[in-house]
C-alpha cells in the first residue's frame, strides 16, 4: 500500500465493524416485505426459496469478484477505483455520478423513509390537508412528485438523515461503533422472527413442498415477467454488499479485512436470508403469501404467533432494521464523492478532511443535502425503481474488470477461485439478467402497465452527467480557474 499523505483517512475500522457494514448495509426493509411480492411471481415454496438460492450464490460470486479487485486495490472509493482504473476516468465518474445522484442518496432517502412509517406506527405524526397532499410537480416522461404528501413522515427521516451524518463527520470509529450495535440487534431479532415461526406458530413444512392451486402453462412473456420480478425482488434485498469497499481506506489492513468482511458478511446475510423465508413458508402456503396484507409477511407472522403484541415487535425490528442501514449507507457513499473530489472529478471542497475527527465531512453534507432534497420531493420513488438495471450494469463492468486487472498483472492478496469461469459465469448471467429486463420492461411500456421504459430511463438518468463530466474536465485543464481542493 502506499503511504497515507496528508489529508487522507486513517485507518481505524476492524473486521467486526467492517463485517457489520456489509450486512448493515444490504439487510435494511425488503426481507419483511419483498417475499409477499416474490410469492405471487411463484409456483411452489420451494421456487421461491429457488429464487432467494440464485440470487444469493450471484450475489456471493459478485462479492468474491470484488474481494479481488478491493485485495489489489485497497484505497478509498471501491468500485469507483476499480472501474476507473480498469475502463478510464469516464466510466468511474458515471458510477461515482450515479452514486451520488440516485442510487446512494435515493436508497438514504427511500430506508430513511421506511423507518419514519415503521415510526409513525408508535407516535401518529402530522399530516398536511387532503389538497396540499394531493398538489404535484409534473415531470414529463418521467411522472408526478408530491413534495407535501406523508410530510411528517418525511421530517422523521429528515431528521434521522440529519443526525445520523452529523454522528458521521465526528469520527469513523463512533460511526462504525453505532454500526456494530445496531447490526448485531437486528441480525438477533431476525433469528428471534426465525424461532418464532417454528415454536409458536403451528405451521408446516409441508407448506414448503406444496405448490400453487391451480398452475398454468405460462407464455413466453409472461414467465419473463414473472423470473424478473421474482430476481428483481431478490436482488434489491440483497443489494449493498459492495458498500463496505468504499471505506477500504480507513480498514485496518484492507487487502486483508474488507475480503474478508466481504465474505464473511454475504455468506451470514445469504443464510439469514434463507432461514428467514423458510420460517415464512413454514407458516404460509406460497399462495398465502403473496395475500398477505401490506405485503408485511413478517408482521403477519408475528401477529399469528404472539397476536398484536408481535405485530409491535415486528414494527420495532424494522425501525431497528432501517436505521442500521441508512447508518451503513451514510457511513460508506461519501467515501466515493471524497475519492472522486481528490482527483477532481467531484466539488474539490468534498475532499477536504475534517481537521479534528479525520472524517469526509464536507462530503457527508453534501450527500445530506441532496439526500433531502430527494426526500421532501418524494423523487426518490421514481429514481430507486429505475436504477436496478443500471446498477447490474456496473456489476457486469465489475466482473469484465478483474479480467483487465488479471492481463495488467495487478498484485493481489485475495484470488477468486475458479478463475476464469467464476466471474465469466457471473457476467454471463449478469448480461441475461439485463437482457431479460429490458425486454420486460419494453413489453410492460407497450402494453401500457409503466409510463417509461424504465432501465433506459434510468441509463438516461446516469448519462446525464456528461455536462458535468466535460465541465470537470475543463477545470482541471484551467487549474487557475478552480478552486483549490483543501489539504485537510
Amino acid at each position: 500500500m502506499n503511504a497515507k499523505e496528508p489529508g487522507d483517512l486513517k485507518p481505524a475500522i476492524g473486521l467486526y465493524s467492517t463485517t457489520a457494514i456489509v450486512i448493515g448495509a444490504v439487510i435494511g426493509s425488503g426481507i419483511f416485505v419483498s417475499p409477499a411480492g416474490m410469492a405471487r411471481s411463484s409456483s411452489s415454496g420451494l421456487a421461491l426459496l429457488g429464487v432467494w438460492i440464485v440470487a444469493g450464490a450471484l450475489t456471493f460470486i459478485g462479492a468474491l469478484t470484488q474481494c479481488e479487485l478491493c485485495s489489489s486495490m485497497p484505497r478509498t472509493g471501491g468500485l469507483y477505483i476499480y472501474l476507473k482504473e480498469a475502463f478510464g476516468e469516464s466510466v468511474g465518474f458515471f458510477y461515482g455520478w450515479a452514486n451520488f445522484m440516485i442510487a446512494g442518496s435515493g436508497a438514504i432517502a427511500a430506508i430513511s423513509f421506511i423507518f419514519a412509517g415503521y415510526f409513525s406506527e408508535f407516535f401518529p405524526l402530522w399530516r398536511a390537508p387532503p389538497e396540499l397532499q394531493r398538489w404535484a410537480i409534473t415531470i414529463p416522461y418521467l411522472g408526478r412528485l408530491f413534495p407535501l404528501a406523508d410530510l411528517g413522515e418525511k421530517m422523521v427521516a429528515g431528521a434521522i438523515v440529519i443526525g445520523l451524518t452529523w454522528i458521521n463527520t465526528r469520527g469513523v470509529r463512533l460511526g462504525a461503533g453505532l454500526q456494530s450495535i445496531s447490526t448485531t440487534c437486528k441480525v438477533l431479532a431476525l433469528l428471534g422472527i426465525v424461532g418464532a415461526a417454528f415454536f409458536a406458530t403451528g405451521g408446516s413444512s409441508h407448506h414448503i413442498w406444496a405448490s400453487r392451486a391451480g398452475t398454468t402453462t405460462l407464455t413466453t412473456w409472461q414467465f419473463l415477467g414473472l423470473a424478473v420480478t421474482a430476481l428483481g425482488g431478490a436482488f434489491w434485498s440483497y443489494d449493498g454488499w459492495g458498500n463496505v469497499t468504499y471505506v477500504a481506506g480507513e480498514v485496518k489492513r484492507p487487502e486483508r479485512t474488507v475480503p474478508l468482511a466481504l465474505f464473511l458478511g454475504t455468506a451470514i446475510v445469504i443464510l439469514i436470508y434463507l432461514a428467514v423465508n423458510w420460517a415464512y413458508l413454514y407458516v404460509f402456503p406460497v399462495e398465502e403469501l403473496g395475500k398477505v396484507s401490506g405485503d408485511r409477511v413478517a408482521s403477519a407472522l408475528m401477529n399469528q404467533a404472539f397476536g398484536p403484541w408481535g405485530v409491535w415487535a415486528v414494527a420495532l425490528i424494522v425501525l431497528v432494521s432501517t436505521f442500521d442501514t441508512t447508518n451503513s449507507s451514510i457511513l460508506t457513499n461519501p467515501r466515493v464523492y471524497f475519492a472522486m473530489a481528490k482527483e477532481n472529478l467531484f466539488p474539490a471542497m468534498a475532499g477536504g478532511v475534517h481537521p479534528k475527527y479525520g472524517t469526509p465531512h464536507v462530503a457527508l453534507w453534501f450527500q445530506c443535502a441532496w439526500t433531502l432534497v430527494l426526500l421532501f420531493t418524494s423523487s426518490f420513488e421514481l429514481i430507486t425503481s429505475m436504477y436496478v438495471w443500471v446498477n447490474w450494469l456496473f456489476y457486469l463492468l465489475m466482473a469484465l474488470a478483474v479480467f483487465i486487472c488479471r492481463r495488467r498483472g495487478y498484485a493481489r492478496a485475495f484470488t477468486i477461485k475458479g478463475y476464469p469461469y467464476v466471474p465469466a459465469a457471473f457476467a454471463l448471467f449478469t448480461c441475461a439478467y439485463l437482457v431479460m429486463t429490458l425486454l420486460e420492461d419494453i413489453h410492460q411500456f407497450q402494453i401500457g402497465e409503466s409510463p417509461m421504459i424504465k432501465s433506459l430511463m434510468g441509463l438516461t438518468l446516469v448519462l446525464l452527467g456528461s455536462p458535468v463530466y466535460l465541465f470537470m474536465i475543463y477545470r482541471r485543464r484551467f487549474p487557475e480557474k478552480a478552486v483549490a481542493s483543501p489539504t485537510r
